[in-house]
């Protein structure tokens, strides 16, 4: 009769420990799911927060090319505009010089036409 109880102790004990196992098993899959949800929604939150800041990044790129632009934009125009006032200034004093000397000016240009033309002949 020990004999059987003890069997029926240790049937008992193996059916527990089975039991035991399956909800340990069971428990892990939750856990392994759980684990993978978070780590998904944390991947997520990541993924979304590094979207924002390169939206961030190529919108300050963006306008600090325009800032650059408009600068350089503004920076040729004024250089234009001295260079223009600057030939204007230069050809008034020379049509200037050439109706206070005429004969002068007829002969420099002579000479300088008639250099050239040995120039481009060549």
């Amino acid at each position: 009769m020990s004999e059987t109880l003890d069997s029926n102790i240790v049937s008992k004990k193996l059916e527990s420990s089975s039991e035991h196992a399956k909800k340990a098993i069971d428990a892990a899959a939750q856990a392994g799911r759980t684990v993978g949800d978070t780590a998904k929604k944390e991947a997520k939150a990541a993924y979304e927060t590094g979207r924002g800041h390169l939206g961030a990044a190529a919108k300050d790129l963006g306008d600090a090319a325009s800032a650059s632009y408009g600068h350089a934009r503004s920076r040729a125009n004024s250089i234009y505009s001295d260079a223009s006032n600057r030939a204007h200034h230069y050809q008034h004093e020379a049509e200037s010089c050439i109706r206070e000397n005429p004969l002068q000016a007829v002969a420099v240009a002579v000479g300088v036409g008639f250099i050239l033309g040995i120039l481009l002949r060549r």
